[in-house]
């Protein structure tokens, strides 16, 4: 009870939650960045916008699929 009061101990389902949380605004933050970049990227690359954005729409949705794999450790 000390060290709760304390604030050295936190409450499981609560830090569990902020991380689901956390890593939802970061897969929703990774998915959108294609459509932010892609105009300037396919300007430096003097390629053609839409071809720029299928192929890093299509890259970047592997991404989160594979970070969905991770799973946080709490022990």
């Amino acid at each position: 009870r000390l060290q709760r009061l304390k604030g050295e101990l936190i409450d499981r389902a609560r830090a569990t939650a902020q991380v689901f949380t956390l890593a939802r605004q970061e897969r929703d933050a990774w998915v959108q960045w294609p459509a932010r970049v892609v105009a300037d990227l396919a300007a430096a690359l003097g390629l053609e916008t839409h071809a720029v954005q299928t192929a890093l729409e299509a890259a970047v949705k592997t991404h989160p699929a594979e970070l969905a794999e991770l799973k946080p450790r709490f022990d």
